[in-house]
């Protein structure tokens, strides 16, 4: 994009700041002579805890604001003499609370509201970089707090991902993730490129394919926005984001522990300790969380398969110097230490065994497959209060992941296709806001931001050329040689051919290569967005974000100390798989884009809003260097069109969001991995595919149905395929297909049942159901590659003692033990023999909880 979309975007984000200043400014300036302040706070009035989000609002006028973490909202510019105040919050009841406005002056009031005997409880997000109740904001996003998630079984993002419409995602392993959000993927391991779908942790990218899992723990909540996000989130979140927010330290005494066991030899346990440290100055808590499970598969080749074994722990300090600031250090680590990943051959059984993906495996190389992956992040939080309605956010933040991970890729006992994966990370960011909120016609933020990361990706090949020559005799008759299969009859390795039958040179029996890549880029932005509310009901926003990337890539291959055998294949010279460099390979360039939004929000009622919106998003243009040099990618860009619902009905006891989508993409990447001798042997690059498209619906409805009972559903469509031309109006080779792990139908429903706490104590139940539509794992859409429709049913149930301190719940993960697949062909089958992971069986656990407060 020419140099020119930076400056537009400098500009616009200029305008946008001067307009929020000036009609924040004027608006206070003009009422300045006959006009005073309310400085309010919310609290429940059992509790006496802070209710945030709660929407306040001056009556008779357009003055609107939110409360924030401490349920403290503030209007500036109201008229003097009698005004009556309004306070909303899903969960109480509403109050209206009357006060004297003094010219020049500041009223203090205290509200306090009472818990509603049958409804939802508020949710709060911070999607638009404000607290916002979930059902007022203007963008299709799916929130979900801490105890929802515990109540639901949530741990892994996968599991999110069941209850999400709209979002789908693979957890091959914690080293291998793929985000998928309205068919768009997001799951490419290389160093030089950008995701699709952004993952944030508090504000901080945490995108990296490598390095983007996390345990989800001691929470506040997670939020999924789905469509274009630049504006809000910047690089990589072309079609949406996931953001986890994280439980910070308060200034209370309360610890909780949790301890389990289940099948598969399940260890498990979870906590964490708050406490003050200075009294209303210095808060401190520390959390954790160990999960240890063998594979659910056994190798014949030793170990068992598809288990897990994670610890990961944080620390967070929450210092207040001043009544004005806040300030937060969140210190995160994770140690993924798990056995292998059964890719397991559809094509070649093991000893005693079958084809099918869910029975004994046989891998090369045993128990020393596995995953072993180390994530370190710190992260620096500071909000000042300024005055009139401006605050100012800064977030600082350095990251690292350390990730190696061994897998056989054949799928059989040949050792032919030995692979490790090592993966290495380094990211610094500083983000500074300036948000603006004074509860009138205005609200809106403008900032920039820096971003550095610098990355590598290697992978070493190891192999027997006994193997390796049977793995290539299909695409050797037309040179007379006969095909040799890749085992015996009896599922072991046939080694039988000792010599090169075309030269009569000795196989090797230990052959070893491998190829590096490497990723710098060095970013800056400058965002700006603001919403007016040219009356009480309808609300305008627009926001623009331009961003500046310095990009240095790189390709190295590492011959094998002798050469190979089989070079000539694949024309990869001393290799046998990989086309040799003759050192590092380079490439560069700098770019600059501009990605924006536009949104009108219309008020119904109360309870009732609509909003259309139109926004434009972008995947960061791609350096893809190989052997042959460097080749620059166009940008990835989307076009998204969108309109929807919310409403809280029967007095908050049913929340219901209805959204429809349209996209359209411009040069469509997407990954692939072929054998190709005219590139050099076994490549693995993104290509632009063309155009593609994509349009859908979601919903979701939450209902109190008593104080006991609450119920839930959700359901989303989505078809989104490459379209038949390209932008030149020639023959696309994908015209038609469905995009890779994109279910068309997703649902899933559940509810929550339990009994009212009594001198015997109480009883809960909390099953679930989530159904997925057949899901094709590549996008040339083979049959047999794919995943049928499945139905998967959870459930928690359990029983708490008299207080609520003490709980004891038995929780069963796939309680049918449906057998499925989550991935399928990989690395096997750009070789023709396509490997297949399955997915978890039954897991059941059983987990003692103790609360200290």
């Amino acid at each position: 994009m020419p140099v020119g979309s930076t400056r537009l975007g400098a500009r616009v984000a200029s305008f946008v700041l001067v307009v929020v200043a000036a009609v924040g400014g004027n608006v206070t300036s003009a009422a300045a002579q006959d006009a005073g302040t309310v400085a309010g706070s919310v609290y429940g009035l059992e509790d006496r805890r802070p209710v945030e989000g709660a929407s306040a609002m001056v009556l008779g006028t357009a003055l609107r604001a939110q409360t924030d973490g401490a349920g403290r909202f503030r209007f500036t510019a109201v008229p003097v003499g009698p005004q009556r105040i309004a306070v909303r919050a899903i969960g109480y009841v509403a109050d209206t609370v009357s006060v004297t406005i003094a010219a020049n002056g500041i009223a203090e009031v205290e509200i306090l509201l009472r818990t509603s005997p049958v409804t939802l409880q508020e949710l709060t997000v911070t999607a638009q970089k404000r607290s916002e109740s979930i059902q007022e904001v203007p963008i299709a996003v799916t929130a979900y707090d801490g105890a929802t998630l515990i109540e639901r079984n949530v741990q892994e993002f996968d599991g999110l991902s069941n209850f999400t419409p709209g979002l789908n995602v693979q957890l091959q392993s914690a080293n291998n993730p793929g985000f998928v959000i309205r068919g768009i993927t997001s799951d490419d391991g290389s160093s030089q490129v950008e995701p699709r779908v952004s993952v944030f942790q508090d504000g901080v990218s945490i995108s990296k394919s490598r390095g983007s899992v996390v345990e989800l723990f001691d929470l506040e909540r997670v939020e999924v926005l789905k469509g274009p996000q630049g504006t809000l989130f910047g690089r990589g979140a072309q079609i949406g984001a996931v953001h986890v927010i994280q439980n910070k330290a308060s200034d209370r005494s309360e610890s909780e522990i949790t301890v389990g066991g289940g099948n598969y030899a399940e260890l498990f346990t979870r906590g964490f300790v708050n406490a003050p440290l200075v009294q209303g100055k210095l808060f401190g808590r520390l959390s954790g969380i160990y999960n240890k499970r063998d594979g659910f598969l056994e190798n014949t080749a030793g170990g068992t398969l598809n288990g897990k074994n994670t610890v990961a722990v944080r620390g967070n300090l929450r210092w207040l110097p001043s009544a004005s600031s806040t300030v937060d250090l969140i210190v995160n680590y994770q140690k993924d230490d798990s056995p292998g990943i059964s890719f397991k051959s559809g094509t070649y059984a093991p000893p005693g065994g079958n084809t099918t993906p869910f029975g004994p495996v046989g891998l090369e190389s045993g128990d020393e497959l596995g995953v072993d992956r180390s994530v370190y992040g710190a992260t620096l939080l500071w909000n000042e209060m300024l005055s009139r309605g401006w605050s100012l956010t800064s977030i600082s933040a350095a990251r690292r992941f350390d990730s190696d991970e061994a897998f056989d890729a054949d799928g059989t006992l040949a050792p032919v296709l030995r692979f490790n994966e090592i993966a290495k990370g380094d990211q610094l960011s500083q983000e500074f806001r300036f948000n603006y909120d004074g509860g009138g016609q205005v609200a809106g933020f403008v900032g920039t931001s820096f971003f550095y990361e610098k990355g590598s990706q290697r992978v070493p090949f190891r192999t027997d050329e006994r193997s390796l020559f049977a793995l290539f005799s299909p695409f050797l008759s037309g040179a007379g040689v006969p095909f040799i299969p890749l085992v015996n009859s009896d599922g072991t390795a046939n080694l039988s051919v000792t010599n090169n039958p075309l030269t009569g040179a000795p196989f090797k029996t230990v052959h070893e290569e491998a190829y590096e890549n490497f990723g710098r880029t060095v970013a800056a932005e400058l965002f700006a967005d603001a919403t007016i509310r040219p009356s009480p009901r309808l609300s305008l926003t627009a926001g623009l974000r331009g961003t500046y990337e310095d990009v240095s890539n790189a390709y190295e291959v590492t011959n094998s100390a002798t050469p190979g055998s089989l070079g000539f294949i694949l024309d990869a010279g001393p290799n046998n798989l990989f086309a040799p460099t003759n050192g590092r390979v380079t490439g560069a360039g700098s770019f600059t884009s501009a990605v924006g939004r536009a949104i009108a929000k219309y008020e119904v009622s109360p309870a009732v809003n609509i909003f259309a919106s139109v926004a434009r998003g972008r995947r960061p243009n791609v350096i893809n260097v190989t052997d042959s040099g460097a080749d620059t990618l166009s940008a990835e860009t989307v076009w998204s069109y969108e309109a929807g619902l919310k409403a809280s009905l029967l007095q908050d006891r049913v929340q219901f969001d209805l959204n429809g989508y349209r996209y359209r993409y411009s040069n469509f990447q997407t990954t692939i991995a072929r054998l190709d001798p005219d590139a050099g042997g076994l490549i693995t690059l993104p290509e632009d595919a063309g155009r593609a498209g994509a349009w859908g619906l979601e919903t979701s409805v939450r209902a109190a149905v008593a104080r006991s009972l609450t119920l839930f559903a959700t359901y989303g469509f989505v078809d989104a395929k490459f379209d038949s031309t390209d932008a030149n109006g020639d023959a696309q080779g994908l015209a038609g297909n469905t995009f890779r792990l994109t279910a068309k139908h997703s649902f899933s429903a559940g509810f929550t049942l339990q009994t009212m706490d009594s001198r015997s104590g109480s009883l809960f139940l909390s099953p679930n159901i989530s159904v997925r539509s057949r899901v094709f794992f590549q996008e040339d859409n083979v049959e047999g590659i794919e995943q049928p429709s499945v139905a998967l049913v959870g459930l928690r149930a359990g029983y708490r003692l008299p207080g609520g301190k003490t709980e004891i719940a038995v929780i069963a993960r796939n309680v049918l033990n449906k057998e499925y697949i989550i991935d399928a062909g990989n690395t096997g089958g750009a070789f023709g023999i396509p490997t297949f992971i399955a997915g978890q069986p039954r897991l059941i656990s059983v987990q003692l909880t103790q609360s200290l407060r």
